[in-house]
This record gives C-alpha cells, sequence and structure tokens, in this order.
C-alpha cells in the first residue's frame, strides 16, 4: 500500500510540473517575470510595440560655385537623400553674385540650416556671428576626426571670443601660380618670361603676331575677369590681399595698395592699351574669364595644385591638340625677394544656424554627414572597391570611370554624383596622409602642369602671410565694401577712366574712409604675436 501511495504521489508531481511548464490556466501562479497574454488570447509578433520610424529631416544649405551648379533634380541628390533619409538641398549660387545673397539671407533672418563663405569675401562674417547668427561648434569638433585634425592655428579666422563659429574646407599650402602657351612661345621664338617686362612683350605678341599659326587675328595675351581675377601676382610683392609691404611707420599695409600693386596696374593698363587682354574683363565672371583661355583665344591663365577642371584641359586639347604649357616661375621683385605666396591652408568655410542648438537629432545628422562629404581617398581607393567612395561619385561606369588607375567624373552637368549635392565636399588631407594632386587627373599635360608648379613650391622659397587669422572689428564692417572700392577705382585706372597718377588719392580716401584703422588693428595683432620679420620658409 506504501508502495502504491508512493506512486501516485510521483504521477501528481509530474502532472503538477507539466501543467506549470505550458503556462498552466487563468489563475495559476506563473514563473516570476513570464508575461503572458489573458486566457484565450494568443499574443501575436503584430502586437509587439514597434520603433518609431527614424525622422526625416529636412536641411537646407548655401554656399558658392564657380562655373554651373548640378541639376536640382540630378539623380546624385536623390540617392544623397535615400541614404541618409533626409530631405537635403544646399543652394549654389554663382560666386560673382553670392555676397549680396548672402547678405540678403542672414540679414532678413532666412538663413538655412548651413552657410559657405569663401576665405577672401568673408569680412561680415565676425560681425554676424557676434549677433547670434551662428552655432558655437567648440563642442563637437573632438567628436569628428576631420575636426580634430585641423591645425590649432587655422581655427583662429573663425574664433571670436573663445568661440568656433566656422569649419575651414582643405586647402593647400603650396602655391597657385600661371601657365603660358609654351607652344605659343615657340612659334614666335620666344623664351619663357622671367620678368613682368618680358611677360609684357610675349602677351602683345600673342595678340598680334598670330602664335597659333592659323592666319586669323584670333588670339590675344591673357584671360582675365572682373575684380580684376586672376590677379596675375608673380610674387609678394604684387600680391593684393596680402601683408607684406610697410608704410612709413613701419606698420604693413594690405598688398592692394601698395607699391608693387600699382605696378601690376600700371601693366594691366599697358595690355589694356595693347588689346592684349580681355576686352570685358570688367564685367566677365569666372566661367567666361575660364572659356576665354580654354577655347584656345588666350595665352596665359592661373594654375593651382588642385582643382583644376579636366574638362576645360579636354576642350583646349580638341581645338588645340599640340596645345604645351609652361609654368611660370616667380619673378624677382624690386626688393631682391623672389618666391611664391603660401596658400592659407583653407579657401573657404561653413558656418551653421545657430537655430540648430535647439535640435541636436538634426544638428548631429548635419555634422555626421558633413564629416562623410569631407573624406579622403587615397588614389588606390578611388575606384568600386572603397564603397564609400564608388557611392560618392555616383557608382563606377556610371559617375565616374577609372583610366590609367585615375578616377575621371563622368557628365557632372547631369548631376549623376552625390558630391555635386553636398555642402562641403572638399577632402581633408590628414596630416599623414599624402594629397596625390595628381590623381584628380588622367590628361598628362594637366597632370604635368601641376606638377611642375608643385615643383615650383619646393625649389622657391614661400611667403606666409601674416594676416591669415587675424580679425580685425573694422574690417568686418567695412572691409567688404572698401575692397570693392579699390577694385573699381583700379578698373578705372586699367580701361583709362582713371589716371593712374591718381593713386595717392585713391589711397588717401581709402585710409580716410576706414583702410587706416584696419591698417592698425591689423598691426596690433602682428606686435602681439611678436611677428616683426616677413616670414619666408
Amino acid at each position: 500500500m506504501k508502495k502504491k501511495a508512493l506512486l501516485l504521489s510521483m504521477v501528481a508531481a509530474a502532472m503538477t510540473l507539466a501543467t506549470a511548464c505550458s503556462g498552466g490556466s487563468a489563475g495559476e501562479e506563473k514563473p516570476t517575470g513570464t508575461e503572458t497574454a489573458p486566457q484565450g488570447e494568443a499574443k501575436t509578433p503584430a502586437e509587439e510595440p514597434k520603433a518609431e520610424p527614424e525622422k526625416v529631416h529636412k536641411i537646407t544649405g548655401m554656399t558658392y560655385i564657380y562655373g554651373n551648379p548640378a541639376p536640382n533634380d540630378g539623380e546624385g541628390l536623390k540617392k544623397l537623400n535615400e541614404k541618409f533619409n533626409v530631405d537635403y538641398f544646399v543652394e549654389k549660387v554663382p560666386a560673382e553674385t553670392y555676397p549680396e545673397k548672402l547678405s540678403a539671407v542672414v540679414s532678413t533672418g532666412s538663413m538655412p540650416d548651413m552657410i559657405g563663405f569663401e576665405a577672401s569675401r568673408s569680412d561680415n562674417f565676425p560681425r554676424w556671428a557676434k549677433q547670434g547668427a551662428f552655432l558655437a561648434l567648440n563642442d563637437y569638433i573632438d567628436q569628428y576626426p576631420s575636426l580634430k585634425a585641423i591645425p590649432e592655428a587655422l581655427w583662429a579666422p573663425f574664433t571670436i571670443d573663445g568661440k568656433i563659429y566656422g569649419i575651414p574646407s582643405w586647402s593647400p599650402t603650396e602655391s597657385s601660380s600661371y601657365f603660358i602657351r609654351k607652344d605659343w612661345l615657340d612659334n614666335l621664338g620666344l623664351a619663357v618670361p622671367t620678368s613682368y617686362e618680358e611677360l609684357a612683350a610675349a602677351l602683345i605678341a600673342f595678340t598680334k603676331d598670330d602664335p597659333d599659326q592659323n592666319g586669323k587675328d584670333d588670339t590675344y595675351g591673357m584671360a582675365i575677369g572682373q575684380n580684376i581675377n586672376p590677379n596675375f601676382a608673380m610674387g609678394p610683392y604684387w600680391q593684393f590681399d596680402s601683408y607684406y609691404h610697410q608704410d612709413e611707420n613701419g606698420n604693413y599695409i594690405p598688398g592692394i595698395i601698395s607699391e608693387g600693386r600699382k605696378e601690376l596696374i600700371e601693366f594691366f593698363h599697358k595690355l589694356n592699351q595693347e588689346k592684349a587682354m580681355t576686352p570685358d574683363f570688367a564685367v566677365l565672371n569666372w566661367a567666361d574669364t575660364n572659356n576665354e583661355f580654354y577655347s584656345g583665344k588666350a595665352g596665359l591663365f592661373l594654375v593651382a595644385p588642385r582643382g583644376m577642371s579636366q574638362d576645360y584641359m579636354t576642350s583646349l586639347l580638341e581645338i588645340a591638340p599640340k596645345a604645351e604649357f609652361a609654368v611660370l616661375p616667380p619673378f624677382l621683385a624690386p626688393d631682391g625677394s623672389q618666391g611664391l605666396v603660401a596658400g592659407k591652408g583653407y579657401a573657404r568655410f561653413n558656418a551653421f544656424n545657430a537655430k540648430l542648438k535647439d535640435d541636436p537629432e538634426k544638428l548631429k545628422k548635419i555634422l555626421d554627414m558633413h564629416e562623410f562629404s569631407r573624406q579622403f581617398y587615397p588614389m588606390a581607393e578611388q575606384n568600386k572597391s572603397n564603397p564609400d567612395h564608388d557611392w560618392f561619385y555616383g557608382g563606377e561606369g556610371v559617375g565616374y570611370e577609372v583610366a590609367d588607375g585615375k578616377r575621371k567624373v563622368l557628365e557632372p552637368e547631369k548631376g549623376t554624383q552625390p558630391f555635386l549635392y553636398f555642402q562641403d565636399n572638399t577632402a581633408w588631407v590628414l596630416p599623414d596622409q599624402d594629397p596625390e594632386f595628381e590623381a584628380a587627373y588622367t590628361e598628362p599635360k594637366l597632370i604635368q602642369a601641376t606638377t611642375d608648379l608643385v615643383k615650383l613650391s619646393k625649389d622657391y622659397k614661400q611667403y606666409f602671410q601674416p594676416n591669415v587669422g587675424v580679425v580685425s572689428e573694422t574690417e568686418a564692417q567695412k572691409g567688404a565694401e572698401l575692397t570693392q572700392f579699390l577694385m573699381n577705382e583700379q578698373t578705372k585706372m586699367i580701361v583709362g577712366q582713371r589716371p593712374i597718377s591718381d593713386w595717392d588719392a585713391m589711397v588717401e580716401e581709402y585710409l580716410a574712409r576706414g583702410g587706416a584703422q584696419i591698417i592698425e588693428e591689423y598691426n596690433a595683432v602682428f606686435k602681439e604675436r611678436g611677428y616683426t620679420d616677413r616670414r619666408w620658409e
């Protein structure tokens, strides 16, 4: 009987355990922490809490562009919006009209999330920053590699009262210069010019002596556009936006009112009289100025270590397949100096709307996208082996092709490539990375020209401008207006509407209208920094 009772007890215990493991019925105690649906209602996956879909942020920007912007409905923009789950659009305004557009946007309070500035035309930036237009970025810099890599000294132009309001885009310190049609020189039996006198003679010959030997009067000396751009300074002695010259009190003065600039205006005046420079330069925008050279009309133009247009060069070589180019070395200045002006390390920068502080999620999205678009891709990764690069440039075979190991963008006017639509699409080259300037081009003659230019930067000393990173309160208020005044008056001198003998009167007017205060403020900073002798390296 005891054995039978024990057996029944074991069976009952097993049934109880089985019932507990199966979930049992309503009213029974359930294991702690186990959630069970009411009796008769099976819990389905559809009833699990759903994750909130990521918010689609509307992100806006505005910046300037040389040349023509990509179409507003390009495939590249669609890809950008899909990849980052945003409604993103940056208005890209022709550089010639951008300052006026920017002033209107900021003054009316209709500023987009991001705005771009050209380094040489950013006089209003400090004033707007002090007025609270821009977001202080100090707390975000350490979160992004391309921002952490920016040298401390390069933050100075964007720092006001200890707060950083702008992010620079990378630009090399290697110098720009000018290249001349070497085949035209050879046809006329002329050597590569080494002085302004020799250059003037060559450019006049380009205008009058049929350098392309086609029997037509269809060429001239040099391509130049509005605001005397390019400035054709063959060294810091003639550079308009550098502080190289000193006044009678030993203060450094802006190059645009210097004796070197006056000599350059006299040079331009002579060429204009000989019809050896673009005749309607005073109203010619940058894209049209490029066209004057790359359509085979002119014989001298700007060359830079990066940012040259291979499409422009290709179009010129289709017209003149035998074209050859020589990069001009710096000229020996009257004071005995000979060298190049070092690049500033940045050419443009971006600021962000102060209102973004109230939307941290949107701000993070913007900064993440900003960081993505600033990635540097070594030449070995400029293909589909790097997924980010492949997407950024629209896909190999669609947005770009690789020829001889180098990337070539295909038909950018169609807007296939996402990089065309970012606020900042300039890679930030980290200190341990080789910029590989030649990697941007496949055309041998363009590669040769830029390689020769970089070599010049190594063969000659470079002048590092003391005014980089200096902020003048008066210049912030009046600088743009005063610079435009000087450009207008000097243009009149070039075309003969005002005599160059009025130079001193023009300078006095500049000084009286605020220029003297700008010079005083700049030199106060120079002295504070201990800057006395010119810095050549």
